[in-house]
């Protein structure tokens, strides 16, 4: 539904040389898709939005909506903003404090281009929108009369409601408190399966991403470092950057022992002697330096007899679903998640397993 290939745009930066923006960034969505760009501050991926929405307009590359190319550097096509039927909600919301919940969601209507709608066209049009954001009844309220999950449920209402083929959402969540946020993911994202429009979602949150998303893509420094499903993104990260980002990782150094084709399992020596199995996504070589990632949440405390590897607890703490463990294995602490049930007392002498396809070579 979404194409966009090689997309470049560079930002030149006179103080330190460091030039932001995107780089020949590709993808390709199909219709209905929650695509997620995740990534730190500065990274890249609210450039990426822009450009797709014609806020910006890119050095290089193709962005196309179906057999619709919107942008073509080569070509010189660039269609502008207005007419590229995309929905998008920004970080600030930009509700109109002067206009009532009905005239701010009427507004795109209003001002389209080419043949507009008539009144009753409009009317209906923006109730619909209202009961599918859950707003009935609201349209003649003021705007400034509104709470900040009332104001986020406005802009959406006011992105969907002339029936975008996309819909472009920057950080929409971040100005809300934490109970709130967490309500309206669930909310925003059975809003957008019930409309069934392809969405592009900003955010450096994690959470949020593995929570809402079909797909996501990782960026580090203007480039896709990452790119698949949530469950792939976390358990299969593709290199330190992803571990470390995407949650909690035990990152555990060593020696690759014999040579091994990419996607295969091989096993890796650490300062200790210890003989570790992994997953090498890329293969690897006799000898090669490795690092190996291991979630937390795949490791499991067991007694010492027979276990990968042995250590002491040296903290535990109780989060009600689930126990933390920080366990001392030689110079190397490791963090463990388990069971709320099980009970280890900082001091103890254990053991950690985890299969081997919990431990991913990245590097």
């Amino acid at each position: 539904m979404l194409t966009v290939r090689d997309l470049t745009k560079i930002y030149a930066n006179r103080f330190d040389a460091q030039a932001g923006g995107v780089r020949e960034v590709s993808f390709d969505l199909p219709d209905g898709t929650f695509f997620t760009l995740l990534g730190p501050s500065g990274c890249g991926k609210t450039t990426t939005l822009r450009c797709v929405a014609g806020l910006e307009r890119p050095d290089a590359g193709t962005i196309a909506v179906g057999e619709t190319v919107l942008f073509d550097s080569a070509k010189g096509v660039a269609v502008p903003l207005n007419e590229r039927g995309i929905g998008m909600v920004f970080q600030s919301y930009a509700i109109w404090p002067h206009m009532t919940v009905f005239e701010n969601i009427a507004f795109p209507l209003r001002v389209a281009k080419g043949q507009r709608p008539g009144r009753e066209e409009v009317k209906t049009l923006v109730e619909q929108a209202l009961s599918t954001v859950g707003l009935s009844g609201y349209g003649d309220r003021p705007a400034t009369r509104l709470s900040g999950g009332q104001q986020q449920r406005v802009a959406l209402a006011r992105a969907i409601v002339h029936r975008p083929k996309l819909l472009l959402l920057d950080e929409p969540l971040s100005n809300l408190d934490a109970a709130l946020r967490e309500e309206m993911r669930v909310e925003l994202r059975r809003l957008q399966q019930q409309i069934g429009v392809t969405t592009i979602y900003v955010t450096h949150d994690q959470s949020e991403a593995l929570a809402m998303s079909d797909r996501i893509a990782v960026m580090e420094k203007g480039r896709i470092v990452q790119m698949g499903d949530p469950r792939e993104i976390y358990f299969r990260p593709a290199n330190m950057f992803v571990a470390s980002f995407i949650g909690a990782a035990n990152l555990l150094r060593g020696v690759c022992e014999g040579a091994v084709a990419a996607g295969a399992e091989g096993t890796v020596r650490l300062a200790d002697g210890s003989l570790i199995g992994c997953l090498f996504p890329v293969g690897g070589t006799a000898g090669q330096k490795t690092t190996m990632a291991v979630r937390p949440e795949s490791i499991v405390l067991t007694r010492p007899d027979n276990a990968m590897l042995h250590g002491t607890v040296t903290a535990a703490s109780f989060l009600g679903g689930s126990a933390r463990y920080d366990v001392a294995v030689g110079d190397l602490v490791i963090r463990v998640v388990g069971s709320a049930e099980q009970v280890v007392a900082p001091g103890a002498q254990v053991g950690l397993s985890f299969p081997t396809s919990s431990a991913v070579a990245v590097g």
